[in-house]
């Protein structure tokens, strides 16, 4: 059973290191690691974030998973923001600029009954 475990686990761990996929790594402690898979063995893993490099004992992991790829929406260029134009117009409809509760009355402070 244990060679299974570590065939699966060896094949996820070297398909993220291959294709340079983003991993989230949950330790023992709750600390929550992010960042690119550079390398692993049977004790342990490299992950790097910016310019370090923290090497993580397999046994305080949790569990480790793959962050989604964030990939522009197809369809064309973006168009840029515009800064300078003003925001719309609020509409006079069901929406107002008071709240509701305002207007209502305030419940008279009277003691609890004995």
């Amino acid at each position: 059973m244990s060679q299974y475990k570590s065939q699966v686990q060896n094949q996820f761990l070297s398909q993220a290191r291959k294709k340079h996929m983003k991993v989230e790594v949950i330790l023992e402690t709750g600390s929550v690691l992010r960042g690119k898979l550079k390398a692993y063995d049977q004790f342990s893993i490299s992950l790097s974030f910016k310019d370090k490099v923290e090497v993580v004992y397999k046994s305080s992991i949790i569990y480790i998973s793959a962050l989604p790829v964030l990939r522009p929406p197809m369809g064309g260029e973006r168009r840029p923001y515009n800064r300078t134009s003003a925001p719309a117009p609020r509409s006079g409809g069901s929406f107002g600029t008071r709240r509701p509760e305002a207007d209502a009355p305030v419940p008279e402070k009277r003691p609890f009954p004995d």
